[in-house]
């Protein structure tokens, strides 16, 4: 890891005792535990990682195993749906309504050449909370769940981090692509972007209320909890936000 365990429980701790985040990898090597997607149904990759939340449990998505033509594109798995998913989030297909989340398939095929898409590097995606990586294992991307207060905590320390007032990205996209297909897509482009997701209207019943996803790469993480220390998280105005992110978790407790 490129963090200690005391320091990643430091960062949570600052953000108001939050939740642990997700780490996710890909790897060759068939996992020996964890929930998959049953062969032949249709499961969605982000009630999965819900799963992997509530239960604590990994996760792992299998190149081989389709449950989902939209989130085995955005894991990397497969190509042959573009023309699917372009027609079905836009305007329709033949005998099916459209999502209508954007004008025209034209404009998923321009999000597919933004993105780049790069094939998997592994034949399995493994999702889990960090406290069950061991030894060599290392998250490629790691995901926070944050409601407003505790997501802006995390936005201006990743500005802070990087010193870099264009470090958070929301870009359009499935739930799964601003996990998955985003951070690595900047990653490949050599820009260190935190990526707020899960905006995705399909996607929101599978989230909690009023919640949004926070992905980052490794070593960006590895700055946020260096640099935790001496950011507004440890000053006063941030104990204020505090106040407000006890009052929300009661709220929805």
């Amino acid at each position: 890891m490129l963090w200690s365990q005391e320091g990643l429980e430091r960062l949570l701790h600052l953000l108001g005792n939050m939740e642990m985040p997700l780490g996710a990898y890909y790897t060759n090597t068939l996992p020996t535990e964890g929930l998959t997607p049953a062969r032949g149904g249709h499961e969605c990759i982000i009630n999965f990682i819900r799963k992997s939340r509530t239960q604590e449990t990994p996760v792992f998505f299998a190149a081989d195993t389709n449950a989902c033509m939209g989130g085995w594109t955005y894991l990397g798995f497969s190509n042959e749906n573009r023309d699917k998913i372009a027609s079905f989030v836009t305007t329709g297909l033949s005998g099916r309504g459209g999502e209508h989340y954007m004008p025209e398939p034209a404009s998923i095929y321009r999000l597919f050449e933004e993105m780049e898409f790069q094939k998997a590097s592994g034949s399995y995606c493994v999702v889990k909370p960090l406290s069950l990586f061991q030894g060599e294992e290392k998250p490629e991307v790691v995901t926070f769940f944050a409601r407003a207060e505790r997501l802006t905590g995390l936005c201006h320390l990743a500005y802070f981090a990087l010193n870099d007032h264009y470090a958070v990205a929301m870009p359009f996209g499935a739930g799964c692509s601003g996990i998955f297909a985003w951070p690595r897509t900047y990653q490949r482009k050599g820009l260190r972007r935190a990526v707020i997701g899960c905006t995705d209207i399909s996607c929101r019943p599978f989230m909690k209320t009023d919640e949004l996803s926070f992905t980052v790469s490794s070593d960006v993480l590895a700055e946020m909890i260096d640099k935790a220390p001496q950011s507004f998280l440890t000053g006063r105005s941030w104990q204020g936000v505090l106040k407000k992110i006890k009052q929300s978790d009661k709220k929805w407790a």
